[in-house]
């Protein structure tokens, strides 16, 4: 169990909002040697995945599993336990509820994970999200302002913006949309402040 906080993320997130989207360890390093405060493992194999996490840690980074992602894990408790106590992750990424609760109870923090294509996605996802409360919300994609900000005014926990960011512009519209943080894959994003 890490022990970081909601609180304690948000601070770390007001200096470098823009977390780390990494696919494989050479990204691992990249986000490592960057400013970011946080890295989201995503589509990551469990043979990487130890050595992925530690060197994150070790240089002071929280890292989240996007754990529907990682190859070679179940999709059940036993997978989110193994995360969190073995590997010592900060926090778990999901679009699955039962995989957040296993996560929130073993004493991390937890990322539901949204994709808003249409107007019946956005009340579904307004309706899990009250039901299965996590500590945030990532919504996908991040370049529609319009529906982070309608996300943020819906909710009363952290909305992270995720998904198709390529330039800088379109970090400044999903944060001034409410977006306290945004994630990226793409690297020369990653030296960004606000």
């Amino acid at each position: 169990m890490s022990g970081l906080t909601v609180g304690g993320l948000l601070k770390r997130l007001e200096k470098r909002p823009v977390i780390a989207s990494v696919r494989d360890p050479e990204e691992n390093r990249r986000a490592i040697e960057s400013p970011v405060a946080a890295i989201f493992l995503i589509s990551t194999s469990i043979f990487e995945l130890e050595a992925m996490v530690s060197a994150g840690r070790e240089a002071g980074k929280a890292v989240f599993l996007h754990i529907d992602l990682a190859e070679g894990l179940g999709r059940d408790d036993a997978a989110v336990r193994w995360c969190v106590e073995k590997l010592g992750v900060d926090g778990v990424i999901s679009t699955r509820p039962s995989l957040l609760k296993a996560a929130s109870e073993l004493g991390v923090l937890t990322i539901q994970r949204l994709f808003l294509v249409d107007s019946a996605s956005f009340a579904n996802g307004k309706r899990l999200l009250r039901n299965t409360p996590p500590d945030f919300a990532e919504v996908l994609p991040a370049i529609a302002p319009k529906s982070i900000r309608r996300m943020c005014e819906a909710l009363d926990k952290p909305v992270i913006a995720g998904g198709l960011i390529s330039e800088a512009r379109e970090i400044a519209l999903a944060m001034q949309a409410g977006a306290r943080a945004v994630s990226t894959g793409e690297a020369s994003l990653w030296n960004m402040t606000l």
